[in-house]
């Protein structure tokens, strides 16, 4: 298998912040992040010392009018080099035009679609001209297909798109001319993801092989729904379908798979899948898990593809920095990382499907201990305002207050933001929060706000952001969160924090997983991946 591996009173103020936590943000226009431009270090001049007319290189776009949107690359990279041939030298074709053509004949092995346009008139003049003698049509043809690559597997295809399918972290800008240069002098092709995208990126790679190959016997087998969950020593004709699955997924082995029981060993393997899907961690064999296991392999490989994609959007400073937080809305998880190693996690809640968590990127600047509730102005007019005609004592049942024209939910375990809130300031409004609705947090599915991010575990992610501020020991951070008086703490350092989306990752085990697209964003990537 592949190894692959994010009292009435309080339950009605809990019900007004659900609605209030993202209604002032539902037409604001996501903060968007600056994007610049990333280049890998090295040197333009190759100088083979054998000229061409720089007029070839307007003649060449007239007639391969599709490499037209790469003219100002082949001006940068041409005129640096002095307009000398880049991929001859005095002996002829250098080979790292054979790595290119190799590169282009597995693209489909990125997880894109493998058109590649004149691909076909390409390896005509690699077959019928003098590779010993410089060609320029050769030339400019093998850098128009190296910036059409570049575009496709190093930058995404979809990268100029992102914002408009609502992706608003920080995306990749790709120099593709000089990236080029260092790919020629160093003979080889490729593009620094840095260590977590690098990982995810190639755990994903090999996964979809993996499916592909499964997809490719077109024998799947189909796992009979269940109706009762199946427990241990259970004997059932469902395990052996169960057995059969398991090993075309190659979960199990064929030593594995005989038999009708329901056996300890198969147990395990069930328990670790749960986790593998998302699933409630038990050892019942469920029709929760029936139905994962029968996601057809084509279907698998379309959320792979699309979450390759995503993952070539980001810039490679995304994930190396030294302490970051990451949000994977599908998991419903947050993962601290530390020198790009995964040190801590703990579960979140996110927004419905009608309230959806903005994906994008933050600092982190503050904690705010015994936070106050502003109440909106619309959550007044439409909750509160009635509520007081109904009861002259709605405002003290639900810990509230007015504050300078405004209403305020007050301090305490009752308030909707829990006992501590961490900001990193933005124009979504969006911020990790505490919660006084722990019970959600048992959920396997766990998008129930409005937008905001509620935190499982808040002391310990306080304790964890406050380290560089030694005056905030664990003791004085408890003091604080039941202090009952807001208090603001300015982090000495800020912390990045990005909110992704991706429902196919790479885990700490090396493993797949998968998990439901609950904002229904994979198939409308997909069908934008095959039309580009």
């Amino acid at each position: 298998m592949l190894k692959f591996k994010f009292a009435l009173g309080a339950f009605c103020a809990v019900l007004l912040f659900l609605y209030s936590c993202n209604s002032e943000n539902k037409n604001r226009v996501p903060e968007e992040k600056a994007v610049h431009e990333e280049v890998a270090p090295g040197s333009f001049n190759l100088n083979s010392g054998i000229k061409f007319d720089s007029n070839h290189i307007r003649e060449f776009l007239d007639s391969m009018p599709l490499f037209k949107q790469f003219s100002k690359e082949f001006d940068t990279f041409y005129r640096a080099n002095n307009y000398n041939y880049a991929w001859y030298d005095k002996n002829g074709l250098i080979e790292t035009a054979g790595a290119l053509t190799s590169s282009l004949n597995e693209v489909k092995q990125e997880g894109v679609t493998a058109y590649i346009p004149y691909k076909d008139t390409l390896e005509e003049l690699l077959h019928t001209t003098d590779l010993r003698a410089p060609d320029i049509t050769t030339e400019l043809m093998l850098t128009g297909e190296y910036f059409y690559y570049a575009k496709k597997i190093y930058a995404g295809t979809l990268n100029g798109k992102a914002d408009s399918i609502n992706w608003y972290l920080p995306r990749k800008k790709l120099s593709y001319s000089t990236l080029l240069a260092n790919n020629l002098n160093s003979g080889s092709f490729g593009e620094s993801r840095g260590d977590v995208t690098g990982l995810q990126y190639n755990g994903l790679k090999k996964a979809l092989a993996h499916y592909r190959d499964i997809e490719s016997k077109d024998d799947e087998v189909i796992i009979p729904a269940i109706k009762k969950s199946i427990k241990q020593k259970d004997s059932s004709a469902t395990v052996a379908a169960v057995r059969k699955r398991l090993m075309q997924l190659g979960y199990i082995t064929a030593a594995d798979t005989a038999g009708q029981v329901y056996d300890q060993n198969l147990a395990g393997v069930v328990r670790k899948l749960k986790d593998v899907y998302g699933l409630k961690q038990d050892s019942l064999l469920s029709n929760e898990l029936v139905t994962e296991l029968n996601v057809p392999a084509k279907k698998r490989i379309e959320q792979i593809m699309v979450n390759m994609e995503r993952l070539r959007w980001l810039p490679e400073d995304t994930t190396v920095s030294k302490e970051f937080i990451l949000v994977n809305i599908p998991e419903y998880t947050l993962v601290y990382y530390e020198n790009a190693k995964p040190v801590w996690r703990c579960g979140v809640v996110v927004g419905t499907p009608m309230n959806k968590t903005v994906i994008f990127s933050g600092d982190m600047r503050y904690v705010v201990f015994s936070p106050y509730w502003n109440v909106p102005k619309s959550i007044i007019n439409k909750e509160v305002k009635p509520g007081m005609a109904r009861n002259k004592n709605y405002l003290a049942a639900h810990n509230m207050e007015w504050n300078g024209g405004q209403v305020r939910q007050k301090p305490g375990p009752r308030n909707s933001l829990g006992l501590v809130k961490f900001l990193f300031p933005n124009s979504n409004n969006i911020y990790l929060h505490d919660t006084p609705s722990k019970s959600l947090f048992n959920e396997t599915n766990r998008a129930f706000s409005h937008g905001c991010i509620r935190v499982a575990k808040p002391r310990d992610l306080a304790i964890r952001v406050l380290r560089r501020n030694p005056e905030w020991t664990q003791e004085k951070i408890d003091e604080a969160m039941h202090a009952g008086k807001e208090k603001w703490v300015t982090l000495k350092q800020t912390i990045p924090v990005y909110i992704g989306y991706f429902t196919a990752y790479i885990d700490g085990n090396g493993e797949v997983n998968f998990r439901k697209d609950i904002y229904k964003n994979d198939d409308r990537l997909y069908n934008m991946l095959v039309q580009n």
